[in-house]
């Protein structure tokens, strides 16, 4: 269980980054969503933190990224996200995920366990993160790997770019390769797990970034299925997607516009915003 943040940003809401994360932080230490879905079991996403980020800085891409097992709301965490601000308003542009983590007991613990994972390509990189839960045992024997050294989100995310980068030799364009690399993750996904996730690919000098809102059928928990909820608002020249809880700590702002919480599908982030490449189902 986690929550989740992405967004592409310009000039306008680089100057509000700060509203943003500071939004996101408040969402991950006090979460009614979560406290809700675990029966009051827990309240906060206290398990580290980990953020990725392209700049654009005169046509060419500058890479941020940064993980730690401290709290996101942690005064040493509050610190290093203050740098992190400072250096994100130098750029022309940003694409960027942030995530804080909720591990389950079963899963392995410390910093190189907190998303986003990194894959590298031939001409580029891929980023990956999920709030959700996937079939490990499964995953891992497909990918030859030992189940219990490797968090259950890293396995289908080196599934999903193994299979993006598959099509894209075959010829096929991002957004196609995007869409039936998710098609194929479906079936990882468990009943009223999540497929909530974020996809930053940078390809040659040029960033993509894709996220994925779903609840895997059947599920009859109306808890989890509010958890799981995602939502989207405009910033300025804006767009930022992610976990519904990020809602309850916006402040009135006259440059927040266009809340809206979001259907199943696979998205895509654009200049003028989020487009939707395809919904999710799950018969």
């Amino acid at each position: 269980m986690c929550r989740l943040l992405m967004a592409r940003l310009g000039k306008g809401g680089l100057e509000k980054i700060e509203l943003i994360l500071e939004a996101f932080i408040k969402s991950s230490e006090h979460d009614k969503y979560l406290e809700k879905a675990s029966n009051g079991r827990s309240l906060s996403h206290d398990d580290g933190w980990g953020i990725a980020a392209v700049g654009i800085v005169k046509g060419k891409p500058s890479i941020i990224q940064h993980r730690s097992i401290l709290p996101i709301y942690d005064i040493e965490s509050l610190r290093m996200i203050k740098l992190i601000e400072s250096r994100l308003k130098r750029y022309e542009e940003v694409i960027m995920m942030v995530h804080s983590r909720k591990a389950s007991m079963s899963e392995p613990y410390g910093e190189e366990y907190l998303h986003p994972f990194i894959t590298l390509l031939k001409n580029g990189a891929a980023w990956f993160a999920h709030n959700g839960g996937a079939d490990k045992l499964r995953l891992a024997n497909l990918l030859g790997v030992h189940p219990w050294i490797s968090v259950d989100s890293e396995l289908l995310g080196y599934f999903l770019i193994g299979k993006i980068e598959d099509c894209l030799e075959s010829g096929n364009g991002l957004d196609q390769c995007v869409v039936e690399a998710y098609d194929s993750s479906r079936e990882f996904i468990l009943p009223c797990n999540g497929l909530n996730t974020g996809l930053i690919m940078l390809l040659d000098n040029t960033p993509y970034l894709y996220f994925t809102h779903g609840v895997a059928r059947p599920c009859s928990n109306q808890a989890l299925l509010d958890y799981y909820k995602f939502a989207a608002f405009r910033i300025d020249d804006s767009a930022v997607a992610g976990s519904i809880t990020v809602l309850d700590y916006l402040p009135q702002d006259s440059s927040i516009s266009e809340i809206s919480i979001l259907e199943a599908g696979v998205y895509k982030a654009l200049k003028t915003g989020f487009t939707r490449l395809k919904p999710i189902e799950w018969m």
